[in-house]
């Protein structure tokens, strides 16, 4: 079907039904249950107007037994309906609520398996509302999809059949006033849809600038910029506040329109019906039903007003959903192989350029097994990039970069990322336990070894001087924790997987010299097989090292063996050779 048809434009409003298809598979029998619920309450509702006008025309006719009858089925069918009316609800809910469920957990999945350069374009309060409000509203269309508009359209068909058998004329009626009812929500439908993608934009501005003053109070209060911070908030959700009055004046436009039209050709199958009765004589009993019919038709012609509204809604979500689900820009855990031989890590000839900038160039370097290779140079000169080429967080535009010999191209991510593990500066503490930080990502829950790792990271002692010790709760990104204390949790977490290769991106920096030396001996005393990347400016850190790279621009400027003064342990091996091993 064409989207430029004009039957695609009539029934595009059921686009996401088709978009749920897929996270309700192995429950659409309760669809079955559903359809067959919705046209028995569809039947014993009707059922009502009929017997109405049946008690009418007894009463005409004074058969007081007929008009009992009537009553008696009324209140049969009414019972009847009201079964089927929850059984409709109820199954709709829980249809609603599973596709709900495992569209969150699809989003989840494809989130993760996101690259790193997917979130660089994205903010974070964009990609929660989309896991939050887009997901409630696409699941809000399924409910009243199945609680709703399938009762509905059964109710228009059923509604023909049962007008027609009383009066042609009635059936022709409402068969006229369909059409004029669709049409309108065709118009109501085009006009609201910017306005839908309007709120979707300004509800994720309106979450990120939230996110933002809440884990940025500190600096926000530091600067004295609650004022600022105010007026820029007021800001966006003026323009959010502007766009949903846009859309309820719509809606009350739109929802009071149907009615309004239905009520019309109601009043028309009055005057048309009394007049005929007057001059046949005839019975008023089917002209009550047929009145009856019209009226019921009011609250299920609304809905559909506000159907439209949560087709729009959801139908902006799923777009803006599908950047997350397309599968795009997501990397590949499968492929690969899953042994790597040696814990080396060379550079031959890398570069990298994000956004048409070269970041890297013609990058050749070696780091031994068992060897602390220090890397320095100025800020932004590519030595946070170079480090991140190693567990794959980006690829390099030419060139390779092998571990024990083989390209990390060629090994499953899982496995090349289980062998090294990377700290950066800025450490992501988690809301919850330290416990919980230091074992985070590991199946393994070995408390002496959570202690060790705490204790050779110069943590351990902090930690067991609190109340709950290694089960204290840390706030949301360790707000109660000081910049060292974060850095050092994030060695400990490092050390905990037991890696061969060992990143520290200026992962030390906020920590005093004295206790960050302490800290590199007691890694290297316990690990002396393990191969050591440092990034730093320190000199104290640098002495350390068996090897030191500057990077300036993007290239190696210099290459120097032993720094003068070096302070390491005696389980390091010095690495001469320089330029020409590297």
């Amino acid at each position: 079907m064409k989207k430029g048809s004009s039957v695609f434009r009539v029934f595009s409003f059921i686009e996401p039904l088709f978009f749920s298809f897929h996270y309700l598979s192995g429950r659409r029998r309760f669809f079955v249950v559903i359809f067959g619920a919705a046209v028995a309450l569809t039947i014993t509702r009707l059922l009502v107007p009929i017997y109405i006008g049946h008690a009418v025309s007894s009463i005409e006719e004074r058969d007081l037994s007929g008009a009992i009858s009537s009553a008696v089925f009324i209140v049969y069918v009414s019972a009847i309906a009201g079964v089927m009316r929850f059984l409709v609800n109820y199954l709709s809910q829980y249809m609603s609520q599973v596709y709900a469920y495992n569209l969150r957990g699809d989003l989840f999945r494809h989130l993760l398996r996101k690259k790193v350069s997917f979130f660089e374009n994205e903010t974070s309060g964009d990609l929660l509302s989309r896991m939050t409000m887009d997901v409630r509203a696409s699941r809000n269309f399924i409910l009243a999809t199945m609680a709703q508009l399938i009762p509905t359209m059964l109710l228009i068909a059923f509604s023909l059949y049962f007008l027609f058998n009383i009066r042609p004329v009635y059936a022709l009626t409402f068969f006229l006033v369909v059409p004029l009812l669709i049409y309108t929500g065709i118009i109501f439908q085009k006009k609201q849809r910017t306005h839908w993608r309007n709120i979707r934009l300004e509800y994720g501005r309106m979450n990120e600038e939230l996110q933002e003053n809440i884990t940025g109070q500190r600096v926000v209060r530091g600067f004295s910029a609650e004022e600022q911070e105010k007026r820029k908030f007021v800001n966006t959700t003026k323009s959010y506040y502007h766009e949903y009055i846009t859309i309820s004046r719509l809606r009350g436009l739109f929802i009071n329109l149907m009615p309004l039209i239905v009520a019309s050709a109601a009043t028309g199958i009055l005057m048309i019906g009394g007049s005929s009765l007057i001059k046949t004589g005839l019975s008023v009993g089917p002209l009550v039903s047929a009145v009856n019919i019209f009226i019921m038709m009011g609250f299920p012609i609304s809905f559909l007003g506000r159907l439209i509204v949560f087709s729009e809604n959801a139908r902006a979500g799923i777009n803006r959903m599908q950047t997350i689900l397309s599968g795009t820009m997501e990397e590949d855990f499968a492929s690969g192989k899953d042994k790597i031989p040696g814990n080396d890590v060379e550079f031959s000839d890398v570069s990298f350029s994000r956004d048409g900038k070269l970041v890297l160039r013609d990058i050749t370097l070696r780091a031994y097994p068992g060897e602390t290779l220090g890397i320095t140079g100025k800020t932004a000169a590519g030595k946070s990039t170079l480090a991140s080429l190693i567990p794959r967080f980006y690829d390099p535009t030419s060139g390779d970069v092998r571990l024990g010999g083989i390209s990390v191209r060629e090994l499953k991510l899982h496995t090349l990322r289980s062998f090294i593990s990377l700290v950066p500066q800025e450490v992501n503490i988690f809301s919850g336990t330290i416990r919980y930080n230091i074992i985070f990502g590991n199946n393994r829950n070995s408390d002496d070894r959570m202690r060790r790792v705490a204790e050779i990271s110069r943590i351990s002692r902090f930690i067991e001087d609190l109340p709950e010790g290694y089960d204290t709760v840390v706030g949301e990104r360790g707000i109660t924790l000081s910049g060292g204390q974060k850095q050092r949790i994030g060695v400990a977490r490092a050390l905990y997987t037991e890696p061969h290769i060992l990143i520290l991106d200026d992962a030390t920096s906020s920590v005093d010299p004295q206790t960050e030396l302490e800290m590199l001996q007691a890694i290297r005393r316990e690990r002396g097989d393990l191969s050591i990347i440092i990034i730093s400016h320190r000199d104290s850190v640098l002495r350390f090292c068996d090897r030191v790279v500057r990077i300036e621009d993007g290239t190696i400027s210099a290459l120097n063996g032993e720094m003068p003064g070096n302070e390491k342990s005696a389980t390091g091996t010095k690495r001469a050779g320089a330029l020409g091993d590297g």
